[in-house]
Formats: C-alpha cells, sequence, structure tokens
C-alpha cells in the first residue's frame, strides 16, 4: 500500500528539515573553498530547488536532480570539493523515504554508486575517500528505505483499523435491526393470536374474550418498551447497561415459550442441561432464534404442534424448534429477513444454523459453541466468522 511521497513525520517539518540540511551543506562549502565563484552558484541553485520544495511545494523532480547532479557536477568542475557530497546523501535518503517508485530509487542509487568511482578515476574525488562516500550514500538508502516501510506499515495499520471501526459499526446496525425486527415480529405475532381468540370468544365468553384483549394490550405494551429500549442503544452507543435493558439468556426461554403458550399456540418445551452454562452472546443468540423460530411458526401456520428443544453440555447449546401439522395461513411468505436473522444470530456467536421444511413441517436446528469469539476477533485473524 504506497503513498506518493510519504514523510515518516510532519510533512512541512520535514520538508525544512532538508531544506535546512542543504543550506547548512551549501554555506560549509563555499566558506571552505578558496575560489568559490563557481561553487555558489550551482550550490545556490541547489538550495534554492530545495527551499521552493519545502516552502511553495515545488518540483521535487528538481530537488531529486540537483540534489545529485548538481554536487557531482561540482566535483567534476571543481575537483575535491567532497563536502558538497553531504546533499547527495540527503537526496539519496529523502528519495529512499518517500518515492513509491521503488524501480526509480534503484536506478536512482545504483546510478550513484556508478558515477562516484567514475569521478575517482578522472581525479574529481580523492582515491581514499569515495569509499567512503559510497558507504554514506548506503547508508543513506538504507535509513530511508526503512523509513518508507515503516511508513507504509504504518498507512497499512490505520486503514487496518478503519476497516475494523467500519465492521464494528456495520455489525452493530445489523445487531439492532435484529432485535427491532425480533421484537416487533414476537410482539405482533402474541398480539394477533390474543386478538383472534377475543374475537371468536367475544360472543361466547366475553369475560375470557376481556382477559384475551388484556394480554394482547399487555404484549403491546411491553413490546413498545423493549422496542424504545432498543433503539435507545443508538444514542448511548451501543451499551445495553446504559438503557436498562437485560439481555435475554437461555433461562429466558420457558418464559418466552409460556407467552405463545397463553397466546393460543401449542407449544411443548424440552430443556436438558444447566442453563446457567449459557449466558453472553450466546445465551442471546437462543433466546432469539427460538422467538423468531416460535414467531414463524404462529404466523404461517394455524393448528400446528411446536416443540421446542434446548439441550446444554459442557462444549454446545443446540436448540432446535419443529412444529407440525396445521393449517397454513394467509400470512405473506416475507423476504426471508427472519430466516437470514437467524442464521445471522448463529454466526456471530461461530455457530451454524439450518432451516427448512419437512414432510409436514418446519424445522429450525442451530448449534451454538459455548466458548467463541467475537466477530470483529475473527476479522482480525483473517477469518470469516
Amino acid at each position: 500500500m504506497a503513498t506518493p511521497h510519504r514523510l515518516l513525520f510532519h510533512e512541512g517539518a520535514q520538508r525544512l528539515t532538508f531544506a535546512i540540511g542543504v543550506t547548512i551543506v551549501a554555506v560549509a562549502a563555499v566558506a571552505t573553498r578558496d575560489t568559490p565563484e563557481v561553487d555558489w552558484p550551482i550550490l545556490g541553485v541547489i538550495t534554492a530547488c530545495f527551499w521552493w520544495w519545502a516552502i511553495a511545494d515545488g518540483p521535487r523532480l528538481l530537488v531529486d536532480f540537483f540534489g545529485i547532479a548538481g554536487p557531482l557536477t561540482l566535483n567534476i568542475v571543481e575537483s575535491a570539493d567532497e563536502i558538497s557530497l553531504f546533499i547527495v546523501v540527503l537526496t539519496v535518503s529523502l528519495i529512499a523515504g518517500a518515492e513509491p517508485n521503488r524501480r526509480r530509487v534503484t536506478f536512482t542509487v545504483g546510478l550513484t554508486f556508478v558515477l562516484l568511482p567514475v569521478l575517482a578515476i578522472t581525479d574529481a574525488l580523492l582515491d581514499v575517500s569515495w569509499p567512503i562516500w559510497l558507504l554514506g550514500i548506503g547508508l543513506g538508502w538504507v535509513f530511508g528505505d526503512i523509513v518508507y516501510r515503516y511508513q507504509d506499515a504504518v498507512t497499512e495499520m490505520l486503514a487496518a483499523r478503519e476497516l475494523v471501526a467500519d465492521q464494528a459499526i456495520l455489525h452493530e446496525r445489523r445487531r439492532i435491526a435484529r432485535d427491532v425486527h425480533d421484537l416487533v415480529g414476537h410482539s405482533l405475532a402474541v398480539m394477533m393470536m390474543h386478538v383472534t381468540g377475543a374475537r371468536h370468544l367475544i360472543d361466547k365468553d366475553p369475560d375470557e374474550a376481556a382477559r384475551a384483549l388484556e394480554q394482547a394490550e399487555a404484549a403491546g405494551r411491553n413490546s413498545m418498551r423493549e422496542i424504545r429500549q432498543t433503539i435507545g442503544l443508538l444514542r448511548a452507543d451501543g451499551d445495553p447497561e446504559e438503557t436498562g435493558l437485560p439481555s435475554p439468556t437461555v433461562a429466558d426461554i420457558p418464559e418466552l415459550v409460556g407467552e405463545f403458550l397463553v397466546a393460543g399456540l401449542d407449544v411443548q418445551l424440552t430443556m436438558t442441561g444447566d442453563d446457567h452454562d449459557v449466558d453472553g452472546p450466546v445465551g442471546v443468540a437462543a433466546y432469539r432464534i427460538v422467538q423468531e423460530a416460535l414467531t414463524n411458526a404462529s404466523r404461517h401456520v394455524r393448528g400446528a404442534d411446536v416443540a421446542v428443544t434446548v439441550s446444554v453440555d459442557s462444549t454446545r447449546c443446540e436448540v432446535s424448534v419443529i412444529n407440525r401439522g396445521g393449517t397454513p395461513t394467509n400470512a405473506t411468505s416475507g423476504d426471508g429477513y427472519g430466516l437470514r436473522s437467524m442464521r445471522e444470530r448463529a454466526r456471530t456467536v461461530n455457530g451454524s444454523l439450518l432451516a427448512g421444511p419437512t414432510t409436514n413441517g418446519w424445522s429450525v436446528e442451530a448449534s451454538l459453541p459455548l466458548t467463541t469469539s467475537s466477530p470483529l476477533d475473527s476479522l482480525l485473524r483473517g477469518t470469516r466468522p
């Protein structure tokens, strides 16, 4: 992941650092020469290019060209003006640390390594000094390459952090959407069953019809309270403790089944194992899966026998909701969001869910591991939850 002209620290500060360094070298080179008439025009052009780039965002191509060609040319015209080669070291370090085209970096450094021995052969450099300058330029290259790789790693880490943050937001939105869907679907299903029962009993048993309507009203009020609390998560940074919204667990499933029983659904519950071993996300997932499956059974089939089984052992929580017989209702098949929601809930705890028709009804079976990791942990490990 390359970013053009990247710098390790603040861009303006590092540009000024290079410009000041080149200025110091240029002044030192002119001050140590007996005849600086040739030195200062070339060094002046180099220094002007660096300051133009540092202050006015001038083209860095000129900096790269004059920063290397200028000192080498100066040593050809004025032999043994070796102080100016510090500018070459600075320029090579800048190119290696900021140039995204690594082939260009390799070509530039390689060309510099070739030219220095040529200058030594032509007596433009002292025979004993050119290996030292090669070492200095090599160190500048290595330092710039380390800066480049470090910044590359930082860029990738920042991008990964943004991705994780986006995934966390998307995960939270999906979770709240699932909760709202489950609460609305469950409350409407229970209310409709109570209202339907009241309609059938209003002439035969007005008192029983009134009790059914009271239960429908209670279910509606309870649903409104839960929906308001769930929506409140959007304003409370998704923290259930800030809204007072309790998280349902496997231990709450008997009460859930009881609501459907009172509403008229023929449902039987079988629970084995210690439900206190199932808490946190796994408990919520198991509860919501049973809730959605019972809601679908009450909506789409009238008079069905529904069997809910919850089995807990030391490693997994197995949930199944199977309905048999009954008469299909006129309810529409929907868009499949309920099934998708149940599958998503199972995946969030690294579980699995199978749902589909049987010979005389419908079956929902979920297997949820008790030890699980969050979807963000899976994302950071590079695996799908």
